[in-house]
């Protein structure tokens, strides 16, 4: 049956239209237009004023079960992983397939130096030692299903508690030939200004992550001119306490009411971990989102979940807020949550509301154009015209599932920083979610 949703706004992903209906027929959106669109046999949905967005794309996450499950509850529709093992991709991808969860891509396993991030997390797993390596590792990542490649250039100066081995700048631009040659786009980790730079010559497509450290005007011009996207991930600034002791998650009542008791829980107890003497300096990273945007950067909106205070398809609506605080509009917030991330990354059926498209979008109730924080105020979702049942995965075994995965995926974690770092044995033993 052909659903015909009217009286509503309509975002199509790069502005607010004067539209105000949209029919879905076919797992596609037929039509576009206003009261016309209603034919007889169609179901019929009151928007109520609201407003129409394109389902949500998180341009990085990492999966856990049930991720994209729980994505979908939010509004987001597509979720892109950037590092998971291939046995976790090939679940995660088939629950995609399906009408009640986000369709997934991924890059299955990122390419890092032997013990370099995200070794804690994720090892054994293959490792790059040199550009002789780059071409077999494309090519078992093709084989595994993979839609783009991660390549990660971190030795742990930019901020983080210790360092660690990183690929070098001859082994990323190997990496990235091979992919290019492959078909893939490249997305590259780095967490400071000059890592940035440092790889701009290798021609890689995407920058995972804004720095953390005060980019230069150069630097900004350099990274424009190279035209490549930068994907924001200010979300990872709610994993730290606010000034009250609260974590930024649960202070969003929408968000908080989504989540479930489980998931708050976990949120909770995240505040309470151990943190590292030096943090990474979040009001850098909220400057150069501005620096970008101003100086006409593709940006798009990651959360990097299930990193601590961020989860899946709730961080979304986080990562659009402080988009905004950071100097964009709340349109251009929107677009780099649907169009521009679809864009980047060759998603040509999805990202936008127009006829012949996938019939992924997310009904709200407010102005989000105005307003971003009305994002959070998700009334109905569909994907390829099935509207989803926003409850279901709430206390469901993939909510277990997920939560038990996180927590064994913590528990090595700490093993690992307890090995590396005395003073973090001494800080307390509840670390886990």
């Amino acid at each position: 049956m052909a659903i015909t949703i009217t009286g509503v706004h309509v975002f199509d992903g790069q502005r607010l239209t004067g539209h105000t209906a949209v029919r879905l027929a076919g797992g596609l959106i037929e039509a576009v237009g206003g009261p016309e669109l209603l034919q007889a046999g169609d179901e019929r949905v009151d928007g109520h004023g609201g407003t129409l967005l394109p389902g949500l794309i998180d341009a990085h996450i990492h999966l856990l079960p049930g991720a994209p499950r729980q994505a979908l509850s939010f509004g987001v529709t597509t979720v892109l992983d950037m590092f998971s093992k291939p046995d976790t991709v090939s679940r995660a991808v088939a629950e995609g397939a399906e009408p009640d969860a986000a369709d997934v891509r991924s890059s299955s396993v990122g390419a890092t130096a032997p013990g370099g991030h995200p070794s804690m997390m994720y090892a054994p797993f293959p490792y790059v030692t040199g550009p002789q390596d780059a071409k077999a590792f494309v090519a078992d990542r093709l084989a595994e299903g993979a839609h783009h490649l991660k390549v990660l250039y971190d030795d742990g100066a930019g901020g983080g508690p210790m360092r660690m081995p990183s690929l070098d700048v001859p082994t990323v631009a190997a990496l990235v030939d091979a992919a290019h040659q492959a078909g893939l786009l490249v997305v590259a980790h780095v967490t400071t200004a000059s890592a940035a730079i440092d790889l701009l010559p290798t021609g890689v497509d995407v920058l995972a992550h804004v720095p953390f450290d005060p980019l230069a005007e150069a630097q900004v011009e350099a990274i424009a001119e190279a035209g490549v996207a930068v994907i924001a991930t200010l979300s990872v600034a709610d994993g730290f306490p606010a000034d009250g002791g609260g974590m930024p998650l649960l202070a969003e009542p929408e968000l908080a009411r989504r989540l479930g008791p489980a998931w708050s829980g976990v949120i909770q107890r995240q505040a309470q971990r151990w943190l590292p003497p030096q943090l990474p300096d979040f009001a850098a990273a909220a400057v150069n989102i501005g620096l970008l945007h101003d100086a006409g950067v593709p940006l798009l909106a990651g959360t990097d979940a299930p990193n601590p205070g961020t989860v899946h398809g709730a961080s979304v609506h986080r990562e659009l807020q402080r988009l905004v605080a950071a100097g964009l509009p709340p349109g251009h917030a929107l677009t780099a949550a649907t169009a521009r991330t679809a864009d980047v990354f060759g998603l040509a059926d999805r990202g936008r509301i127009r006829p012949g498209l996938r019939a992924d979008v997310v009904l709200v109730d407010g102005t989000p154009d105005q307003r971003i924080a009305d994002t959070q105020r998700v009334t109905a979702v569909w994907k390829q015209g099935i509207r989803a049942d926003l409850d279901a995965y709430l206390g469901s075994a993939d909510e277990r599932a997920g939560l038990a995965a996180l927590r064994a995926q913590t528990d090595k974690v700490v093993a690992a920083v307890r090995d590396r770092l005395p003073q973090f044995a001494r800080g307390g033993d509840d670390q886990r979610p």
